[in-house]
């Protein structure tokens, strides 16, 4: 929203990391989250069931509170 509206947040790149090494993992992370296997991840992502956010031949990355609220455990 504050990027749609031009407003400028001051955001250092050491923020950026600490909230991607907090909040964004990968596909063998979200596989160990939700006790299954990475192929399970890339079904549920074929599926629509999981959004990555980002996507590349050698790996997917995804929000953590996503993985977390499938968690049901």
């Amino acid at each position: 929203m504050l990027y749609r509206i031009g407003k400028c947040v001051p955001l250092t790149a050491a923020d950026f990391r600490n909230f991607a090494a907090h909040r964004v993992i990968n596909a063998a992370e979200a596989a160990e989250i939700l006790a299954c296997s990475r192929q399970n991840i890339t079904d549920l992502t074929k599926r629509g069931k999981l959004h990555p956010i980002k996507t590349s031949e050698k790996s997917t990355l995804y929000l953590k509170s996503e993985i977390l609220k499938r968690n049901w455990r």
